[in-house]
């Protein structure tokens, strides 16, 4: 949204349309159809947009009811779960700089317990920023200001820096392809005290070797990864992190864990510990094997229950051979598979194709390689 639709969508005629908006029944175009007899059309598209984004948000926001959105700004933003846990790490600072604000996802969570300058290069987000902020009743801890952070950097205790991770709808992994550019010795110029939002993806190379680096999982999704630097560190070089529970793993000295051919069980990791590189040490801690030196699937013979991962039952191990696998499927007459793979020449859905499966059945199938073999193993359909 633009800062003029923002003021328009605060008057009270915003307001009355939008509540009007908000009541009226039917599809897209019905409703716009309905508003037109009252409003201007430019006005009813502007009401119209942001009812959508509002609902959207709610996976999102508690209060995207009384938000604003741009769409690019909701879709790149964390979300509050995400948000409220980074702001735990802010709360010894009085003075934070949120570079590249966007809507305020994280000026608002970090404004609960300091003043926070909220940075951005583009003036229609820094108006999203101050009604939002307004609409969480921080405003008054909130200083927008627009600036390209590149060249500047307003003075401040800690940092936080979510820069922009696509390009011609591409994703951005290098912290060099960033907008803007992260610049780590522009930073620390200003304050030690940095966290720095990036890709889960990135490039191990470009992962700094004095920082803590933190891979977290929203609802059993990897969503992103985050660089601590300075006394925003808690001690581990890494960690994966689950939320909204708060489950979290760190990294300890260990040796590599063992290989092993499958057990009783197998175990699927979460992404954030497979991004952190961490399937060593949760094999320690979980007394389990792993099946091959660069397969993150783990195995033993009693159940691996943890948060951080899905354990199931093997009922087979099978070298793969496709006409095997068809036959030992249609004996079973199994027409529902789940299928996960790691190092397996076919997709899932190549592989769903050239079965086609019939039956009531269901299986979950474990596509991976062991001792440099194509293999299969066959699962209890559900977790243990």
């Amino acid at each position: 949204m633009t800062q003029q639709e923002i003021t328009y969508i605060q008057s009270p005629p915003g307001q009355a349309l939008l509540q009007y908006a908000s009541e009226s029944e039917g599809d897209e175009l019905t409703v716009l159809t309905q508003l037109r007899k009252t409003y201007p059309a430019e006005h009813c598209r502007i009401a119209v947009h942001l009812l959508n984004l509002r609902k959207h948000a709610q996976a999102k926001f508690t209060h995207a009811h009384d938000m604003v959105f741009d769409r690019e700004g909701l879709e790149q933003s964390s979300g509050e779960t995400l948000a409220q846990y980074r702001a735990k790490r802010y709360q010894p600072f009085t003075q934070i700089a949120d570079l590249c604000c966007g809507i305020g996802g994280d000026a608002i969570p970090l404004a609960q317990n300091a003043n926070v300058i909220a940075a951005d290069i583009n003036p229609n987000r820094l108006a999203i920023t101050r009604h939002n902020a307004s609409a969480h009743n921080v405003a008054q801890n909130i200083h927008p200001i627009c600036i390209d952070v590149s060249q500047w950097i307003p003075p401040c205790d800690a940092i936080f820096m979510d820069p922009g991770r696509r390009q011609n709808n591409r994703r951005l992994y290098a912290l060099s392809d960033y907008h803007p550019p992260v610049n780590l010795e522009h930073l620390q110029t200003i304050t030690p005290n940095i966290g720095i939002k990036v890709a889960p993806g990135l490039p191990e190379s470009d992962i700094p070797p004095n920082c803590e680096v933190e891979f977290i999982s929203e609802s059993g999704s990897c969503k992103e990864a985050l660089l601590w630097f300075g006394n925003l560190q808690s001690g581990p070089k890494r960690r994966a992190t689950l939320l909204p529970e708060g489950h979290t793993l760190i990294q300890h000295p260990t040796s590599e864990a063992d290989i092993h051919p499958p057990g009783a069980y197998i175990a699927e990791p979460d992404n954030a510990v497979i991004r952190a590189h961490l399937i060593d040490q949760l094999a320690h801690d979980l007394q389990a094997w792993k099946l091959s030196a660069d397969v993150a699937y783990l195995s033993a013979n009693h159940p691996l229950k943890s948060p951080f991962t899905t354990c199931y039952t093997v009922q087979d191990v099978l070298p793969f051979n496709l006409k095997r696998l068809q036959k030992y499927l249609s004996t079973r007459q199994i027409g529902r598979l789940d299928i996960k793979k790691r190092r397996f020449p076919l997709t899932p859905e190549t592989l769903r194709a050239k079965l086609k499966l019939k039956g009531s059945g269901w299986l979950t199938l474990f596509l991976t390689r062991i001792d440099n073999h194509p293999t299969i193993i066959v699962c209890d359909p559900l977790p243990t």
